[in-house]
């Protein structure tokens, strides 16, 4: 059970906040990823360049994500939650990696209670910093968001199966999508993507 205690502002009202959130979200690639959280890192953003990593790593929203203390995830090899969006049940490895980057960051924000949350943002200002750190970074003509991490960490699984029709029905069941028409659209897979399987008929039999 996740009993939130929240450490320091919310930062709830402030000039950065935009009036609206956006709907659709874009995904980015690694090498944007590693651009924005080089960019938290050096403005000493840690709770922000530790969410580039949680998102893409546990495909959460973050409507879950801030609901996280410390105490839930450090030296944990599962997270275990219950979606507010949908009620389902989740539980999420953690993997090696993810598990070394809490310890580091959780020093890193000097160590804070075990009971604080961890990502203390609202959704709002999280999506601003995001929005303004990616322009920053150059990337321009993308649509930036929370989401963004959760369609990243999707659609890097996807690709690094190469494509793999079995991983993205596992991922779709991750995602908890009620189709996987829904699970394609998420994912950005385009037309021309779709198309380009029937190049494996382009040989003599």
């Amino acid at each position: 059970m996740l009993v939130l205690r929240h450490c320091g502002s919310t930062l709830a009202k402030t000039h950065f906040m935009t009036t609206t959130i956006e709907k659709t979200s874009d995904y980015l690639t690694t090498d944007e990823l590693k651009r924005l959280n080089r960019y938290f890192q050096k403005e000493q953003n840690f709770q922000m360049a530790l969410l580039i990593e949680f998102g893409f790593r546990t495909l959460l929203r973050y409507s879950d994500i801030s609901r996280f203390t410390w105490e839930n995830v450090l030296n944990k090899e599962e997270l275990v939650l219950n979606e507010k969006k949908t009620g389902k049940k989740r539980s999420i490895k953690v993997g090696s990696v993810l598990k070394g980057l809490l310890l580091e960051y959780y020093k890193l924000l000097e160590k804070p209670n075990l009971d604080c949350t961890i990502f203390n943002y609202s959704l709002r200002h999280t999506n601003r910093l995001l929005q303004l750190g990616s322009r920053f970074v150059g990337i321009r003509k993308k649509r930036v968001s929370t989401h963004s991490l959760r369609k990243s960490g999707a659609r890097f699984l996807y690709e690094e199966n190469h494509r793999s029709e079995d991983v993205f029905l596992k991922i779709s069941m991750i995602l908890n999508h009620s189709s996987t028409q829904v699970s394609r659209r998420y994912l950005g897979i385009t037309r021309e993507e779709l198309s380009d399987v029937f190049n494996g008929f382009d040989i003599p039999l």
